[in-house]
């Protein structure tokens, strides 16, 4: 038997056999970094993989797609073979390392880079053109509530950058270098790449930054293309100097088939998670069920006060949200445990709870 244990705070078991009338089982060695690829995924759930050239097949509710390469490091080899999930590559070669993903976030990476960009050497107006896009970025949730909020956050956080240059270069809109120069400093992955090249090899923590975004592109490539989820950190600056980093997970409904086309359903909700962990207040969680008007939804936290204070500030909320042409169909607020409050919100784009994966001949 072989256990799993994917950097994302949960474990997948593995019983790994053979093929019948196949060599005996692989040998694995610890530290070994292997890989194994999806040969071909079922509707049933189940998978075939090939690892160290041994084909297996997999019962699980991971989602995995034909061609995907699993990157794996054996950790243990007894009693029980126990292999570290590193990365999910691409047919395209591309790979999603989540661990530099769960350590930016776990580090604030965003507010560490901010605070540090005076003494990474570059040149003074280099450094504060991106103390001053941060601070925009960050500060957006106070200096401004509008509907166009949001799409401003992902405009200037780098998701985005690739699209948005093809974009001007396709529609040729770019107009000459000063053009593209406003637009790498109104992007954050745009103008920290372009730091990194001032730097050349020397800026190794700006080149962890923009690896940290490429990492939450691939693994909003992944989840849009097999839950449509999309992943957002938003750095938050609050007046009072805080400088925190919320996630934001939005779930678009599925679409459902209509004979050779796939259309939405807008009857279907879409919906959307927001986690924030603050000194005072602890891990907050708020997840949201939207269908068209309507709104649903509940708080999870973990302290028994912070509880009562949400609660008598739900009507003011539910209010809010009528004059502005919802309606609420009902808001909870409940205790829950710490970890389970405060896990990643990326864990939900790779597996959903409970999964496991058993391989069989």
């Amino acid at each position: 038997m072989i256990e799993i244990n994917y950097p994302l705070f949960f474990t997948s078991k593995i019983s790994l056999q053979p093929e019948a009338n196949s060599k005996p089982l692989l040998k694995l060695f610890k530290n070994e970094v292997v890989e194994g690829k999806v040969l071909q995924s079922f509707s049933s759930g189940n998978v075939l993989l090939l690892i160290k050239g041994r084909r297996v097949m997999a019962k699980t509710y991971v989602p995995l797609r034909e061609g995907e390469i699993l990157s794996l490091k054996v950790e243990e080899t007894l009693p029980i073979p126990t292999l570290k999930l590193l990365g999910i590559k691409f047919t395209d070669s591309n790979a999603i390392n989540i661990s530099i993903i769960l350590s930016a976030i776990k580090e604030n990476l965003w507010r560490s880079t901010f605070e540090n960009i005076n003494h990474y050497g570059l040149p003074k107006e280099a450094s504060a053109q991106f103390k001053e896009l941060m601070h925009n970025l960050s500060m957006g949730l106070f200096l401004k509530s509008t509907p166009e909020l949001l799409w401003e956050i992902i405009d200037k956080s780098g998701l985005n950058w690739e699209a948005k240059l093809r974009n001007i270069l396709v529609s040729k809109k770019i107009g000459g270098a000063d053009n593209l120069d406003k637009l790498i400093q109104g992007n954050l992955k745009g103008l920290t790449s372009r730091l990194v090249a001032l730097k050349e090899e020397d800026g190794v923590f700006l080149k962890r930054f923009v690896s940290a975004i490429k990492n939450i592109q691939l693994l909003n490539h992944l989840g849009l293309e097999q839950d449509r989820k999309i992943f957002i950190p938003i750095p938050i600056q609050f007046p009072d100097g805080l400088f925190t980093l919320g996630q934001l997970l939005i779930h678009l409904p599925q679409k459902e088939k209509d004979g050779n086309t796939r259309k939405r359903i807008d009857k279907n909700p879409f919906r959307i998670t927001f986690l924030l962990e603050l000194s005072n207040l602890g891990p907050l969680r708020a997840d949201l069920s939207i269908k068209g008007k309507e709104i649903g939804g509940r708080f999870l936290i973990t302290k028994e006060e912070i509880k009562l204070l949400i609660k008598n500030n739900i009507p003011s909320l539910i209010k809010k949200l009528k004059d502005k042409g919802f309606t609420v169909s009902s808001i909870e607020c409940h205790l829950k445990d710490p970890e389970i409050v405060k896990q990643s919100l990326i864990e939900e784009i790779i597996h959903q709870e409970g999964n496991t994966i058993s391989l069989v001949a």
